[in-house]
């Protein structure tokens, strides 16, 4: 970890409140920074030199959700500080993957752009900080929510929002390789697309989610 940033936010009637503006701390990750890593936060190991290492990074036991984008990933990164702690992790990414399944990319910003168009224009081409992915990903979750709402899901609160997220997470459509964009059930229907889905199946590396989807349609054909 380089930099943790967060918001505390609540869920009432379908929309999002924030309790706490975005707040952010830089820390020193105890190892060389890649370049990867520099080219997309523009931290380098000269400027976390000084701060403290990222294992002094505590999440308080009272937090029951964590909302990301991608939340596993952030877990990941704070389990590896030493967290052990878990809350109920709430995932944005799930959430537009299952409501925009065939949309061309379901990165951050560009849901931003999908969702918020001049906001995007105005603050997304250079912003590289955390707490500026705390702020759109604020944006596009009350977009989600509202969008899920309009589809009869009827999310009202933090504990119907994580249900649905829970939900989201079992893919209902292809969102990689050559068959990004495709339903999951379409695809099982024929034999050849049965083939890849039992091929996917007995991939050591595939999603435990999509698993979970490739053999609920194989099981219902």
């Amino acid at each position: 970890m380089t930099e943790a940033a967060y918001s505390i936010v609540d869920i009432s009637n379908g929309k999002v409140t924030v309790l706490q503006a975005p707040r952010a701390k830089r820390f020193n990750p105890l190892k060389e920074i890649s370049l990867g890593s520099m080219a997309i936060s523009h931290i380098c190991d000269e400027d976390v030199a000084d701060e403290p290492p990222h294992t002094n990074f505590r999440l308080p036991n009272n937090v029951k959700y964590l909302i990301g984008h991608n939340i596993d990933f952030d877990i990941a990164v704070l389990k590896n500080a030493g967290v052990t702690h878990t809350p109920s992790l709430i995932c944005t990414n799930a959430m537009a993957n299952f409501l925009l399944p065939t949309l061309e990319s379901h990165k951050l910003v560009s849901l931003l752009y999908h969702f918020h168009r001049d906001i995007a224009r105005a603050q997304a081409k250079d912003a590289h900080a955390a707490i500026a992915d705390i702020y759109f990903t604020e944006l596009v979750l009350g977009s989600l929510i509202d969008l899920a709402n309009s589809q009869d899901h009827e999310i009202t609160d933090v504990e119907s929002l994580y249900e649905f997220s829970q939900m989201a997470r079992i893919p209902t459509h292809f969102s990689f390789g050559k068959h990004k964009g495709e339903a999951i059930a379409d695809l099982a229907a024929s034999s050849e697309g049965a083939g890849y889905l039992k091929w996917l199946l007995k991939q050591d590396s595939v999603d435990p989610y999509l698993a979970q989807a490739c053999q609920q349609v194989l099981e219902s054909v």
